[in-house]
C-alpha cells in the first residue's frame, strides 16, 4: 500500500519538477537580460530597435497561441491512450472501457482546438 503512493508521489513529483525547473529557468534567463539592458542603459548605450521589438513582443501574432498545434497534441495524447486501453484490455477487460473513456477526453478537446483553427480564421 505505501509502496503505491509513494511510486505515484515519485511519478507525479518528477513531472513537477520538470515544470518548475523549466519555469525557474525562464526567470533566470530573462532576469539576465534585464540586468544587461539596466547596465546599457546605466552606461548610455542606445538599444537597438530590434532588440526593444524583441522585449516587447510587438508582433500581436507571436503571443497567439496555436489552435492546431495545441489541438493536434491534445487529439495524439487522446489517441495514444485509446490505444493503451486497448493493449491494455488484453491484460484487464475493465482497463479498456476506463482508459478508452478517459482518452475521450483529450481527444474531444483536440478535436474542438483543430475546429477552432479552421472556423477561427480570418478571412481574407
Amino acid at each position: 500500500m505505501f509502496g503505491e503512493v509513494l511510486k505515484t508521489f515519485i511519478v507525479f513529483g518528477f513531472i513537477a519538477a520538470i515544470v518548475l525547473g523549466s519555469q525557474y529557468l525562464n526567470m533566470r534567463r530573462r532576469a539576465r537580460v534585464h540586468e544587461t539592458i539596466e547596465m546599457a542603459m546605466k552606461q548610455g548605450q542606445p538599444l537597438p530597435p530590434e532588440l526593444v521589438d524583441l522585449i516587447t513582443n510587438r508582433d500581436p501574432d507571436s503571443q497567439k497561441p496555436s489552435d492546431l498545434r495545441w489541438g493536434l497534441i491534445a487529439f495524439s495524447a487522446g489517441v495514444g491512450l485509446a490505444i493503451f486501453g486497448q493493449v491494455m484490455g488484453a491484460v484487464e477487460s475493465e482497463a479498456r472501457t476506463v482508459l478508452t473513456g478517459v482518452a475521450a477526453i483529450p481527444g474531444c478537446i483536440g478535436i474542438a482546438g483543430v475546429l477552432l483553427h479552421f472556423l477561427g480564421r480570418k478571412s481574407s
